[in-house]
């Protein structure tokens, strides 16, 4: 565990830091283009499971562990890797919306099709074989650049009353989506960031249980803050008749950003276009890099000299589920339900200090990954519609639930069989 330094507002700056990108970003606007001030409910969704976080982040920081290290000191190794496996589940939905920020990107320089794609992966391997220190920091610049530029071009599309009048129009727009959908899109993103890795590592890092809970606090408000600020520039400059021209809705917050560089001066528009390219590729290495770790922690026998090897199988399923081509948004929720319905009841238990036998995880664990991966693939066939996601995670939780009871109403008829609570 890293050295417990941090206050609440670092904890809160990293929070936002961590939700903040690409996916954030261009996943935001686009959604603007079809549901208006309710296509900031990715970051509204992020916001709420910031503030669902705080209610635990004191429990979570006296546990001290990061959630697969926590199944690993309940149930040993192999549960351990199983966490770290299905973790790569999300990520691999984080990693394609990655890949799809740098293909609108890669579309408005004009490159298209396989040439954008093989040249877009590679260069996301390339940067997830470099040393990150020097990348991370031009990553965080270049989205730091992009966060100033949406900001300019907002007040010079007069768009301020908009975003002055986020909230309520907000909530008026919610009926665009249909229930199911918004359902979905609410729970996925709130409970990934209450089973997050990436989101326990600052909570862990507080200094106090106090800096934890107030630092996700503050995390959930910031975010409510810049939430819609993608949703406001894109109907900002949408009706003022800007976006004419617009090939691809996963290209709107790039391509209104380039057009408020290009007032800048000449070639400023292609600078910021590069920037962004930046911004994805380098995120993208970064998820690269996180699935190389855990599929070698989840391997045995991985060594050094596989790492390559395991990166090119991370990015080739990113790729996979990029090619499946729905909206940035709607990639990430489509796999992220897999994750929690596979983890989700177990690691409540472990929350609350219950640990039931090994055997009895495992088999929570596999049913509901079964049942949300069998929904999952039906979905990608187009049998469920837009119905697809909710029901992969109501129908995987409620599996991994049932199983559980079914565990629990066996343990109590066999001496010896049931769970141990520990403090």
């Amino acid at each position: 565990m890293s050295e417990r330094t941090l206050g609440s507002l670092q904890v809160a700056a990293l929070l936002v830091s961590a939700s903040y990108g690409i996916g954030f970003l261009f996943g935001s606007g686009e959604m603007a283009l079809m549901h208006g001030m309710a296509g900031s409910i990715y970051g509204v969704a992020t916001a709420v499971g910031m503030l669902v976080l705080a209610l635990f982040a004191s429990r979570l920081w006296r546990a001290g562990l990061p959630i697969w290290e926590m199944f690993g000191r309940a149930y040993g190794q192999r549960l351990q890797s199983a966490v770290a496996l299905l973790s790569i589940v999300w990520m691999s939905g984080v990693l394609a919306a990655q890949i799809q920020g740098g293909l609108a990107v890669a579309g408005l320089l004009g490159l298209s099709g396989p040439v954008a794609y093989g040249l877009v992966l590679t260069l996301i391997y390339i940067a997830s074989r470099l040393d990150l220190r020097f990348a991370s920091g031009l990553f965080a610049a270049c989205l730091v650049a992009s966060g100033l530029v949406l900001v300019y071009a907002l007040v010079a599309a007069n768009g301020v009353p908009i975003y002055a009048s986020a909230v309520p129009a907000f909530v008026q727009d919610l009926s665009s989506f249909k229930p199911t959908r918004l359902l979905a899109l609410v729970l996925a993103v709130g409970i990934l960031v209450c089973t997050g890795a990436d989101y326990h590592q600052f909570v862990l890092a507080a200094r106090r249980p106090r800096a934890a809970t107030f630092g996700c606090i503050l995390a959930g408000l910031g975010l409510l803050l810049i939430g819609f600020l993608p949703a406001a520039v894109v109907l900002a400059m949408d009706r003022a008749g800007s976006l004419h021209g617009l090939a691809d809705a996963k290209q709107v917050v790039p391509f209104a950003l380039a057009q408020v560089a290009g007032t800048f001066g000449t070639g400023a528009d292609k600078l910021l276009l590069g920037a962004l390219s930046a911004a994805a590729l380098g995120s993208g290495a970064a998820i690269v890099r996180a699935m190389t770790s855990a599929l070698a922690s989840a391997t045995p026998g991985a060594h050094r000299t596989s790492q390559p090897v395991l990166a090119a199988v991370s990015i080739a399923v990113g790729a996979a589920l990029a090619a499946r081509d729905q909206g940035i948004v709607d990639t990430m929720v489509s796999v992220n339900v897999i994750y929690i319905a596979s983890v989700g009841v177990v690691f409540a238990a472990l929350l609350r200090g219950i640990v039931v036998p090994v055997a009895h995880a495992g088999a929570i664990m596999a049913t509901g990954f079964s049942v949300a991966f069998a929904t999952y693939v039906a979905g990608w066939t187009g049998w469920l519609g837009e119905s697809a996601d909710i029901v992969s995670l109501v129908s995987g939780l409620g599996a991994s639930a049932t199983m559980a009871l079914c565990c629990a109403l066996y343990a109590n008829r066999v001496p010896g069989g049931g769970s141990s609570v520990r403090g």
